[in-house]
C-alpha cells in the first residue's frame, strides 16, 4: 500500500510493506481466574463476558479511526506563536499546514516547545517532510509507519493532498483499548 510523502511541497508516493516479524513468539494466555464467592465477577472472565455483550466490528482501514474534521493552519497565516495557540485551543498536539488547500507541512507540539526553547527560525521547527497516507491504508500499515519513522501521527490525504482526516498514536490506542486484544496484529 502507498504511502505519500511530501518533502519540501512536492508529493512523492513511496512503497511501504510491513516489515518481517523478529523477536519472540506471543505468550500464551494464563489460566483464568475464579471469582470469589460472593463477590461480583472480575478479572478476565468479566473482561471477556463485557467483551462479547459489546457489538464489536473489525477495523481495517485508516478511515474507519481517523479524526475529523482536522484543524490546520493555512501557510500564509504560519507564524509560532499563531501555531501554540490554535493547539493549545484545540487540544491538539500535531498541526497540519496547508497551502491552498493542500497538506504541505506538519508542526507537532515538540517542534514548537524547542523553537520557544531555543529560539529557532521557522525552517528549524516547521517539519517539511510529512508521510501521509490515503483513506483505505491497513491499520497495521500506519502503526508501523509511525513507529518505524517515529512520528506520532499521519495525514490522510485525497488524490490531491487535501487532508481528509488525521490519525494519531491516541488514535490506535484508543482502539486497542476498546477492542482488547490487538487481534488486528497477528
Amino acid at each position: 500500500m502507498p504511502f505519500i510523502m511530501i518533502d519540501q511541497g512536492s508529493p512523492a508516493i513511496r512503497q511501504y510493506s510491513v516489515p518481517k516479524q523478529s523477536g519472540t513468539a506471543a505468550l500464551n494466555a494464563s489460566n483464568p481466574t475464579r471469582p470469589v464467592k460472593g463477590k461480583p465477577e472480575s478479572g478476565p472472565q468479566a473482561y471477556q463476558q463485557a467483551a462479547q455483550n459489546k457489538s464489536k466490528q473489525k477495523v481495517f482501514s485508516a478511515f474507519e479511526i481517523m479524526t475529523q474534521p482536522v484543524i490546520s493552519l493555512e501557510f500564509d497565516q504560519l507564524e509560532l506563536k499563531i501555531a501554540w495557540q490554535m493547539m493549545q485551543k484545540h487540544k491538539i498536539k500535531h498541526l497540519p499546514i496547508t497551502k491552498n488547500g493542500t497538506l504541505d507541512a506538519i508542526v507537532t507540539e515538540g517542534d514548537i516547545l524547542k523553537a520557544l526553547a531555543f529560539k529557532h527560525t521557522q525552517s528549524q521547527w516547521l517539519q517539511r517532510k510529512v508521510f501521509a497516507a490515503t483513506q483505505n491504508t491497513d491499520i497495521h500499515q500506519l502503526a508501523h509507519v509511525m513507529f518505524d519513522e517515529h512520528i506520532g501521527c499521519l495525514p490522510i490525504v485525497n488524490e490531491q493532498n487535501e487532508i481528509l482526516g488525521i490519525v494519531t498514536r491516541s488514535d490506535l490506542l484508543k482502539l486497542t483499548s476498546q477492542y482488547g486484544p490487538l487481534e488486528f496484529w497477528a
